[in-house]
Order: C-alpha cells, then sequence, then structure tokens
C-alpha cells in the first residue's frame, strides 16, 4: 500500500493524497481491495496504471458491500490463471 501512496502522492500531491483518503480493507489470495474518496476514483486508477502492471485493476464498486458479494466470482474467473495475462484478453 505504501508503495500505491507514494506514486498517488508524486503524480499528484501530497494535499490530494490527503483528500483520496485511501486505505487498504483487505488483502489476501493475490488481490488487494483499497477504498478511496470517490472524487479520487479517477486519480486512484491512474496511479495504480503507472505501477508497472504491479497492480491490476480487476473490478470497481460504489460500495465495498457490493464488491466483497461479487468477490467469490472475480476469484473464480482468475483462478489457476495468470492474473497479468488474463487482464490483456
Amino acid at each position: 500500500m505504501n508503495i500505491i501512496k507514494k506514486r498517488y502522492a508524486e503524480k499528484f500531491d501530497n494535499e490530494d493524497l490527503q483528500r483520496a483518503s485511501l486505505k487498504m480493507i483487505s488483502h489476501n489470495d493475490n488481490y488487494l481491495i483499497v477504498r478511496c474518496n470517490l472524487k479520487c476514483y479517477q486519480h486512484l486508477l491512474e496511479t495504480l496504471s503507472s505501477l508497472d502492471s504491479a497492480f491490476i485493476p480487476l473490478n470497481t464498486s460504489g460500495t465495498l458491500k457490493a464488491l466483497r458479494s461479487r468477490m467469490d466470482k472475480i476469484k473464480e474467473r482468475f483462478r489457476g490463471r495468470d492474473i497479468n495475462a488474463a487482464s490483456k484478453s
């Protein structure tokens, strides 16, 4: 998560990083759930895309509850597959 925050601050600024309120909600099974302020959502996506494919957004949601309800389907879709290859198809 530190690398995401560092790159975010580099691309935008520390004030915008504070406004984004980035928070790691969950991490396991090779995925990471990050919560952010909706107004800074686009900046977070730009930050993730600038991290040399280290982080690939697989899904976004307006609420954590909705995202969690879809997580089983998301994990099943990528189970046993290289996510980097799968995300390019």
